[in-house]
């Protein structure tokens, strides 16, 4: 910007400098100062204005919001540490909670092998899957997250069908006891 970028970077020149040098770091140092200072937020204002170089500012500045981006890149991945799967929600929004701790980890750069992405998820599982878990880490090939996703929806719905017919089956044998005759030797009792 109008030449005057390298007084973000570059420190005042020492007294023994010519003339020439200084005022053009002078004028630098006054254009790149200003400009960091209009832009700044009201209360970023109050603080930085004090500063009279710009490289002090510029190097404040670069440290403090580095330092957030570290912390939220911590953040992410506690979020998908600690994130775990559950019975009590359907498999399908859990998966998508999933692929969203894995955006959220390539916006903040860290890029995770597939293999290392598909196996997180089948540890993840919950606790009533895990036969078909040591299925899955039994198998001789390693699956890709989406061939392992769909997979897991192919369980998810054999389970629900099982689950549906073992209703059924308690329902229709419910039926057949309340349809049943009494005996009679309750029924003498109730005479008497």
């Amino acid at each position: 910007m109008h030449g005057v970028a390298d007084a973000l970077t570059q420190l005042a020149p020492s007294p023994d400098a010519n003339q020439a040098q200084k005022d053009a770091w002078a004028y630098a140092n006054k254009v790149c100062r200003h400009t960091l200072i209009t832009t700044l937020s009201n209360d970023l204002f109050d603080v930085y204005h004090v500063y009279k170089e710009a490289n002090e500012i510029w190097g404040s500045l670069i440290l403090k919001y580095t330092a957030e981006d570290a912390g939220k890149q911590k953040f992410v991945i506690g979020n998908f540490y600690k994130w775990e799967m559950t019975d009590d929600k359907d498999i399908k929004l859990q998966i998508n909670e999933y692929h969203k701790l894995n955006e959220e980890l390539r916006a903040e750069k860290i890029n995770l092998p597939d293999e290392f992405v598909a196996g997180v998820l089948i540890e993840k599982l919950p606790d009533s899957w895990n036969d078909y878990k040591q299925q899955l880490k039994h198998k001789q090939k390693q699956l890709s997250l989406n061939d392992l996703i769909t997979h897991i929806i192919i369980e998810d719905t054999n389970r629900k069908a099982i689950q549906a017919a073992k209703g059924k089956e308690i329902a229709v044998k419910v039926n057949l006891i309340k349809e049943k005759p009494h005996n009679k030797r309750y029924d003498s009792k109730s005479k008497k």
